[in-house]
């Protein structure tokens, strides 16, 4: 056996390694959970209820819900792959100052919520959130917000096929899984192997709720353009905000034009809905 050859074949076996185990333990480079709560919706001052509810495949989650005395609007919200609820209570405080209602839970996995993150169980998850915000605690269907982020967005996005929800909030969004890889990972030829999809860009053209999208324009995790692409297969009526700052704080770094952003979007849900 030549040098040449044996060169070949280590590089061969390293690779088809490589790719056995990525495409094995796929979960590791896309879910990263916290167990451990930083604080509550207390700590930022808002009023809330904590909730634990049952998906239809048996597992526990857990939840807070965030009234707001005048709301018209709930927004029930879909977290990133990191952390838990308790890392975003940012988002909720001003959510909260909008006159907004927050719903605001954790996928299987994450935070308080039992079992093991899945792409079909994170949408079990949202069927289960979204039924415990509008059967269990009432709150008209026609007035809820789906809002998701990075990860979230394709959440919300499955569960908006089903769901009559008053409009869809995208922010940061990404095409796919499998797109997201191969741009990690052009030498890869991952996304022929990946069992998670969380696939928007299918699933967006048939949107028809009122759909805003807002992205970040130095975004470091989702590559340039996905967006843009996002955005022009979306059926219904949209807009699309893409704000100066990073993947995690464009809407801290931008934070008045991100709430002009969602006060300019209300209005276009329908005046005539209530909560």
């Amino acid at each position: 056996m030549g040098v040449t050859y044996r060169v070949i074949l280590i590089l061969a076996l390293s690779f088809a390694g490589i790719l056995t185990y990525m495409v094995a333990f796929e979960d590791q480079y896309i879910y990263f959970p916290d167990s451990e709560f930083q604080q509550t919706p207390a700590d930022a001052g808002l009023p809330f209820e904590a909730l634990a509810f049952q998906t239809a495949d048996g597992v526990m989650l857990y939840g807070w819900y965030m009234p707001h005395p005048d709301a018209r609007f709930t927004v029930l919200h879909f977290h990133g792959n990191a952390g838990n609820i308790s890392h975003r209570l940012h988002m909720y405080r001003r959510w909260h100052a909008l006159g907004l209602s927050v719903f605001a839970f954790d996928y299987r996995g994450f935070g308080k919520s039992e079992g093991k993150p899945s792409e079909s169980g994170l949408y079990e998850d949202a069927k289960a959130a979204w039924s415990e915000l509008t059967d269990k605690l009432k709150v008209n269907p026609q007035s809820v917000i789906l809002a998701g982020r990075s990860l979230g967005c394709a959440v919300a996005l499955n569960l908006s096929g089903e769901a009559q929800a008053a409009g869809l909030a995208l922010e940061t969004p990404f095409t796919s899984v499998p797109d997201m890889a191969a741009h990690y990972y052009p030498w890869l030829p991952l996304r022929f192997f990946m069992r998670s999809r969380f696939d928007l860009l299918e699933s967006i053209a048939g949107n028809s709720k009122p759909l805003l999208i807002i992205s970040a324009q130095n975004d470091e995790i989702v590559p340039e353009g996905m967006d843009e692409r996002i955005f022009s297969a979306a059926g219904g009526p949209k807009t699309h905000h893409a704000l100066p700052g990073g993947h995690n704080d464009f809407d801290i770094t931008s934070s008045p034009a991100y709430e002009q952003a969602w006060r300019t979007w209300l209005p276009k849900l329908g005046s005539h809905i209530g909560k």
